[in-house]
């Protein structure tokens, strides 16, 4: 004890006890004050019963002796507090040249381990400016990658660790990891472990006991614990790829088994799970479900979950042959309007690649019931991502039009005009640019077209047997053949760099829209065999006689139906410029019929007969 601080206990103002800690508050010691700060000790007053403290910002700054016994703790003098106080250009300039070093001291002053708050409390403003401290400690954490003995944490709730020079940093992981009682825990520090992986010196051997741990905890936890559990395994499997040899245990649980019992809840309980675990999990399902049961049960996830799961799924089926499956399922889905907002949005993404054969008009269609739909039902208004895609992707219109057949896009068309959900401007603007893509559909529009009864077909039974025929043949011989060169040309490995692959795929996508045109059209169309037609006038299933009346010649022309045209038999479809002219004439009158050069030429009506006049 100091021996005047002796004087005041012998003379009995002052306890033996503060008497042994104001001797410890000697001048030039650090302390701490709740209030006030770090100051360090400048003088003592005792007959005045107090001493003086420098506090930063507070010089000279007087307390009563049992005041400050008992509100002052005392700081080392290699405290960063006291450090601050003493040499604050000292630590400034390791704030700008040697941050570890920094970092260092600061855990050590701390008791080896911190939160991100409490280090930015001690930094800032005096060592690191306001301004300035968010850029630097970004700047910061890259340099303390290389820091083994600082583990920087992932989250911010998570504290800053100065690990014991003498521990192995991969052993004390691991013993975390097994100390872990819950399935979050030990998924934040799997996460940690895999951040960290270059600490271990023989990654698969020293995370055997992780591998193992996580296998008997999913076990016994994933009824309770779905989603967590699943997640577990799918990092642990990532973990293992990331590890060269690495392995897990014999008989561990796989992805695969978990998948497989968890059958009824799976799509109920993967929501928010990383993109690539997601991909992972969805690769284990042929295994999960042997025999091709896999794809029917991977298809019923299609529409049971989020929009993130549609590009893993349809992945999945491409790697394993089953593209056509996958078409199939979307094609009836979009005819049966039973497809969810994400899945008609992959679609619209996908139509230059995996989704390419589902793409027609039919789609477009199927997006505007989506919308409607939602817009009745006064839903969540997740549709709305369908109003956008339509608008905002410039050539989604044009590419669903282009090739469509007019009564189609006369339909199509008809729709956007009469849509209560869409917005003036968006279909004033959809419409132009089915006019752009489409220029005759101009002229379409303004046709009065309620006042069609009937917008079937009118074809002959020969040309619909044909139509029937082409189509069996697409559906039944190149269509099969064409799966046939991709499966050869997917066995050839690499598909990146496969050219026969990318070409054949490039010809399903062709195949697959003619059979889709052909199924269209056959189901619009009505046969005849033009039996008791009106020769009054001309009309479908006529012989028309006429006299171009510029040269004086005669000609016959036959109007028949849809498919039937043959201009080297002067056999016209009743849908040709030259039908559309005629028809409705009688004996006598004159019109001007279109020519290839444009001109048009004027011809007068001879004569009409019926085309089958013995039916």
């Amino acid at each position: 004890m100091n021996s005047e601080v002796q004087n005041l206990v012998a003379a009995g103002k002052l306890a033996a006890a503060d008497g042994e800690k104001l001797s410890k508050l000697e001048p030039g010691t650090f302390c701490l004050h709740k209030s006030w700060g770090v100051g360090k000790v400048a003088e003592w007053d005792l007959l005045g019963d107090r001493i003086i403290l420098d506090f930063e910002g507070k010089p000279g700054h007087g307390l009563k002796l049992s005041f400050a016994i008992t509100s002052l703790e005392i700081l080392p003098a290699e405290h960063l507090l006291s450090r601050r106080h003493s040499d604050l250009d000292g630590l400034k300039a390791l704030a700008k040249g040697k941050v570890t070093e920094l970092i260092e001291l600061a855990l050590k002053s701390s008791g080896s381990s911190m939160s991100l708050d409490d280090l930015e409390r001690l930094l800032k403003p005096r060592i690191v400016s306001e301004a300035e401290y968010k850029k630097w400690w970004e700047s910061a954490k890259k340099t303390l990658k290389t820091a083994r003995h600082i583990v920087v944490p992932s989250k911010r709730t998570e504290p800053l660790v100065l690990r014991d020079s003498g521990e192995k940093p991969g052993g004390v992981m691991v013993q975390n990891f097994l100390a872990k009682r819950d399935l979050k825990g030990k998924l934040g520090v799997l996460a940690l472990i895999q951040k960290d992986l270059d600490l271990f010196e023989q990654a698969g051997t020293e995370l055997v006991p992780v591998f193992q741990d996580i296998s008997d905890t999913v076990r016994k936890a994933w009824k309770l614990h779905l989603k967590d559990s699943l997640q577990l395994l799918l990092a642990r499997d990532e973990l293992i790829d990331a590890i060269e040899g690495a392995s897990a245990p014999m008989g561990s649980m796989k992805v695969a088994d978990l998948v497989c019992e968890a059958r009824p809840l799976l799509a109920e309980n993967i929501g928010g799970l990383p993109v690539s675990q997601l991909g992972r999990m969805y690769r284990a399902f042929p295994d999960a479900f042997p025999e091709r049961v896999w794809v029917p049960e991977i298809l019923n996830h299609l529409t049971r979950t989020g929009g993130r799961a549609v590009a893993e799924i349809a992945v999945v089926l491409d790697t394993n042959g089953e593209l056509e499956v996958l078409s199939e399922f979307l094609k009836k889905s979009v005819r049966n309007r039973t497809l969810s907002a994400d899945l008609l949005i992959w679609i619209c993404k996908e139509r230059k690649g995996l989704a390419q054969s589902v793409f027609s008009i039919d789609l477009g269609n199927a997006i505007l019931d989506a919308v409607e739909d939602d817009h009745v039902q006064g839903g969540p208004k997740r549709t709305g991502r369908l109003s956008d895609q339509l608008s905002d992707d410039k050539t989604l219109i044009h590419e669903l039009v282009v090739d469509t057949d007019d009564e189609s896009l006369r339909n199509f068309a008809k729709r956007l005009i009469n849509s209560s959900v869409l917005d003036e401007l968006t279909r004033r603007s959809l419409l132009a640019r089915v006019i752009k893509s489409r220029p005759e559909m101009e002229a379409l529009m303004n046709e009065n077209a309620e006042s069609r009864e009937d917008n079937r077909l009118i074809v002959s039974w020969d040309s619909l047997e044909k139509k029937k025929a082409e189509l069996d043949e697409l559906a039944n011989v190149k269509i099969p053949h064409n799966k046939n060169e991709i499966q050869i040309a997917r066995d050839e490995g690499d598909l990146r760099e496969n050219g026969g692959y990318k070409a054949a795929r490039e010809q399903q996508a062709v195949l697959n829209r003619m059979k889709d045109q052909l199924e269209r059209e056959i189901s619009l169309s009505r046969g005849t065999d033009f039996a008791n037609v009106n020769t009054d006038k001309v009309g479908i299933g006529t012989v028309v006689d006429f006299q171009d009346v510029a040269t004086g010649e005669n000609e016959t022309y036959t109007i028949l139906g849809a498919w039937d045209g043959d201009l080297d038999q002067n056999i016209v479809s009743y849908l040709s410029d030259i039908a559309k002219v005629l028809i409705g004439m009688a004996p006598g009158d004159e019109a001007d019929i279109p020519t290839e050069d444009g001109t048009g030429r004027k011809v007068k009506v001879l004569a009409i007969r019926a085309f089958n006049p013995g039916a």
